[in-house]
């Protein structure tokens, strides 16, 4: 499995088929039996599990269905903390943030908790959380999985431009057929083997279309 930089990648597979260990093996959560993971030039497998982490709060932005969210703090402290964590929560990292929340309709909210937002709106935070830090690589694991087939839908053209006008690559696991037409190239995982969906040559490519 080979992603360009500025790919949007959807990978399919039914529950159990792999989706969320493949997307942990490319974030460094986990490490390969065999085989090797490379990262922007890093192959995850030769650095230890201190160096992954940096790797990974630095280059990598993760999604993931639980949101992770952190409940005592606010939304505005939420989004920072991965700025916290990389020790750059200087004037151009609040900036950002608050750009980002702003970018995502919630720019208001900055002083709420995540316990009074709904689903949706907590799912916006959770994308500005992880592209705050200006990450090189955004990996979604069922980024809609708890919303209903419109939020969901808002939530996926949301990222798409959100990574489209920053040219960032994408991986974003799922089981929705739906996401299907907005990504460069669909992959899906059968019996442990990642195959890739061939497109429909009749219609032009998001990356055709932006050219």
């Amino acid at each position: 499995m080979t992603v360009d930089p500025g790919e949007f990648i959807v990978l399919l597979g039914r529950s159990g088929s792999g989706k969320t260990t493949l997307l942990h093996l490319i974030a460094g959560i986990e490490t390969a039996d065999e085989g090797r993971v490379v990262v922007a030039g890093r192959s995850l497998g030769t650095i230890g599990d201190r160096e992954r982490t940096l790797f990974r709060r630095q280059h990598i932005g993760m999604i993931f269905q639980s949101l992770n969210l952190i409940p005592t703090l606010t939304v505005r402290e939420n989004v920072e903390l991965r700025l916290e964590l990389n020790r750059s929560r200087d004037a151009d990292g609040i900036a950002r943030g608050r750009a980002l929340l702003d970018h995502v309709g919630l720019g208001d909210r900055g002083d709420s908790y995540p316990d009074v937002l709904s689903g949706g709106e907590r799912q916006r935070v959770a994308i500005a959380a992880a592209l705050v830090h200006d990450p090189d690589l955004i990996l979604a694991d069922e980024p809609t999985g708890n919303l209903d087939a419109t939020r969901g839908t808002e939530i996926v053209t949301l990222l798409d431009q959100l990574v489209r006008r920053d040219g960032k690559t994408l991986v974003m696991a799922t089981h929705s057929l739906e996401m299907i037409g907005i990504a460069d190239r669909v992959l899906t995982i059968e019996e442990g083997q990642i195959v890739e969906v061939p497109g429909d040559p009749s219609r032009p490519s998001d990356r055709e279309r932006r050219s």
